[in-house]
């Protein structure tokens, strides 16, 4: 092997190690995202429930988040009804983003801006978990770049054997439970308003680091 093509080996082979390496997996294996850079975002090394994962910007304005949560899948979610409860949680207005499939499931995605801050959401389905990833920037300007990067990163490690189970697009009626008396309708919209959970994890943590950055 000439030393010119072990260079090239070499590099290939270190790159691969290094997007392995960028790669944030969620504890129960079946979600990943690539992890956002370590020169701009902070992870929150405990993040509140129900987040698994949390990282803020250097400057606090923007945050990216990924939390979990158990709902029966007999239980059917509403996409519109989702954006409403986004669109209510921040007095602003949604936009519906183009759905993708990923791996056989599929991803809901929306824009929802208010008057000082616009959250991009990524809701998936997986049997009873519910996946959503979440971008929030307070301000005026947006880490577009970042946000996308992040948001565009979803892998699923287990393909589905048909479409995400309990999921619909079509208007349901108000408080439409099911037999186990969960209201559907209200618990759509409570699934897109869960941005206020994220407000709190990071006061906390903003909290936190600025009083150990004092005593520093």
């Amino acid at each position: 092997m000439t030393p010119k093509l072990l260079l090239v080996v070499v590099v290939t082979i270190a790159s691969s190690g290094f997007t392995h390496a960028q790669t944030w997996t969620t504890p129960d294996g079946i979600l990943s995202v690539t992890r956002p850079d370590s020169e701009i975002f902070t992870v929150v090394p405990s993040p509140p429930e129900p987040f698994v994962g949390l990282w803020i910007s250097n400057d606090e304005a923007t945050k990216l988040g990924v939390m979990t949560t158990q709902i029966p899948t007999n239980i059917k979610l509403n996409q519109s009804l989702v954006e409403e409860g986004l669109a209510e949680e921040i007095g602003g207005e949604v936009i519906r983003l183009p759905t993708k499939q990923i791996a056989g499931y599929e991803v809901w995605r929306m824009q929802a801006t208010g008057a000082s801050i616009e959250i991009t959401q990524a809701i998936i389905r997986h049997d009873s978990t519910l996946f959503k990833l979440m971008a929030v920037t307070v301000g005026q300007n947006p880490d577009e770049q970042s946000i996308n990067n992040f948001m565009d990163s979803i892998s699923i490690f287990q393909s589905a054997k048909k479409a995400a189970p309990g999921t619909s697009t079509k208007p349901r009626k108000p408080n439409n439970s099911n037999d186990d008396g969960i209201d559907s309708h209200n618990l759509s919209k409570s699934i897109g308003g869960f941005a206020g959970l994220l407000g709190i994890g990071i006061l906390i943590y903003i909290a936190v680091r600025g009083k150990n950055r004092r005593q520093s």
